[in-house]
């Protein structure tokens, strides 16, 4: 009996609904990649298609007018990725209760999610970057201004626009441009559930995430156009089932991903590495 009242106080959809409003406004993938492709995902295995036409051909005119047909610029996307989480509780009505409080179980799911979706595609695609990089071995508050500037004349130079720049940095590089003179805002997202800092610099939407990849104290942050990577996901939504011979209740989630590099002399890598202030 316990367990089947267990089993009754468990809600997945109000479950669902936290876990995918804090996916939303935490989840910087969706602040910076196209995610619109043609169709949903349907399962593991799944491809999906990023539509666009191909630029037109601009010539002199002479006089007359030769119309060509632009070529359907179609990528295709594999949803090939996995990510999960699986863990057991004994309070289901407590849980339930505190499903939309800040450090929830439902939001701390939700987070490692994110964490784990992001620094996969970060780890992976940094290295597709052909605008250019940036590298700086001794990036402190003085270099920092640099290495942003430097890093918005390579995406510049293949024609992204001021006004379609992303930049991802980690913390220790906000803190130097911080101390550089740059201030930072706190995006609580569409749902009141984010905590994403970011700021607007030399054209650029810098985001604040510690999921860039960082490898022997270098930090591989990345800038790019809107338009240069695309990922795409569906959540299967949260199973629950009653576990053998227990009171507790057994709580699951999938979520199905794929990313793809679509532009990538629309992407600039900057290898920085952080390092202590000598003139403060």
């Amino acid at each position: 009996m316990a367990a089947n009242t267990n089993a009754k106080a468990f809600i997945p959809e109000i479950w669902n609904a936290s876990v995918m409003r804090t996916l939303e406004d935490n989840l910087v993938l969706k602040k910076i990649c196209n995610i619109k492709p043609s169709k949903d995902i349907s399962g593991a295995g799944d491809t999906v298609y990023f539509n666009g036409l191909g630029d037109a051909t601009v010539s002199d005119y002479t006089g007359t007018l030769d119309h060509e047909t632009l070529v359907d610029d179609q990528i295709a996307l594999l949803i090939d990725k996995q990510k999960k989480y699986a863990f057991k509780i004994t309070d289901v009505e407590q849980a339930m209760a505190n499903v939309d409080l800040k450090g929830s179980q439902a939001q701390r799911a939700a987070y490692n999610m994110k964490d784990a979706v992001e620094k996969d595609v970060f780890q992976n695609v940094y290295v597709d970057a052909t605008a250019g990089t940036v590298t700086d071995a001794t990036c402190d508050s003085a270099t920092i201004i640099g290495d942003i500037t430097q890093a918005q004349v390579y995406l510049a130079e293949n024609n992204v626009t001021s006004d379609n720049m992303w930049m991802l940095i980690t913390p220790a590089i906000q803190a130097k441009l911080q101390l550089a003179g740059i201030a930072f805002s706190v995006n609580e997202g569409f749902n009141g559930k984010g905590g994403v800092e970011w700021a607007k610099y030399l054209g650029f939407d810098i985001y604040v995430t510690n999921t860039v990849y960082k490898s022997g104290g270098v930090h591989y942050c990345m800038g790019g156009s809107y338009q240069a990577i695309g990922y795409a996901d569906k959540l299967l939504g949260v199973r629950n089932r009653e576990a053998e011979n227990s009171r507790a209740q057994l709580i699951d989630d999938l979520i199905l991903y794929g990313y793809k590099t679509i532009k990538p002399l629309e992407l600039v890598r900057l290898d920085l590495t952080p390092v202590a202030e000598t003139a403060i």
